[in-house]
């Protein structure tokens, strides 16, 4: 994906363990390949519940495998297994709509352990669905990150995404209706513009003819 770049080094990521309110974020002790369709719904819930939560956040969300928060004492733990990109983005395309645009990439905290990262940009166009029944997933599902939990999107979820600051919906509304009330007053002003015109010329026929002004109307 040409608009999301690898960013995250090995301290920003124990930045974002460290302090969990000041993201978007879920973590995994080790990265499970979606090889079968559990591991296979398990990943893209994990993705599209991210994504959805970008649009709140106004930035950048991850899913971070092979870490543990809650052992200070090694927190970063490393992944067991290693796994390609392309087909992670070929299976969250065929399962999500809109598609959700993210990047899998790896960091090396030392020569035996390495980090895997799902890196997802604010989304562009909330709210992402499951498109067919996957794993747990079923079709229509559409899931959030909420602090440290993953649910259901609710009605609340709605409307805040429509009148949530930055995010667009509002915003055009407001300018449509902006720009409805502009044409219609100029339409106003048109009418009264071509009424004066009529009366002005049917003034100048009366006053070629010799007629009594009014006499035409």
């Amino acid at each position: 994906m040409d608009s999301v770049r690898p960013s995250l080094t090995v301290n920003q990521i124990l930045a974002i363990l460290a302090h969990p309110e000041q993201s978007v974020f879920d973590w995994k002790r080790d990265f499970v390949p979606p090889r079968d369709e559990g591991a296979k719904g398990e990943f893209v819930k994990d993705v599209l519940a991210v994504a959805n939560a970008t649009a709140f956040s106004h930035d950048t969300g991850y899913v971070l495998y092979g870490v543990d928060p809650g052992r200070p004492d090694e927190t970063l733990l490393g992944i067991s297994v290693n796994y390609d990109d392309a087909s992670l983005q070929q299976l969250v395309a065929s399962t999500t709509d809109p598609p959700v645009e993210f990047l899998y990439y790896e960091v090396a905290v030392d020569d035996a352990r390495r980090l895997g990262v799902v890196e997802v940009p604010r989304s562009r166009r909330p709210f992402h669905m499951v498109t067919r029944d996957v794993g747990k997933l079923r079709d229509g599902q559409i899931l959030i990150r909420d602090g440290s939990q993953t649910r259901g999107v609710r009605h609340d979820d709605l409307i805040r995404l429509y009148l949530h600051p930055g995010n667009g919906y509002a915003e055009q509304l407001i300018a449509a209706a902006g720009q409805a009330a502009n044409l219609t007053a100029a339409q106003a002003q048109g009418m009264t513009a071509n009424l004066a015109l009529q009366k002005h010329l049917i003034r100048q026929m009366e006053v070629i003819s010799g007629l009594p002004p009014g006499s035409l109307g």
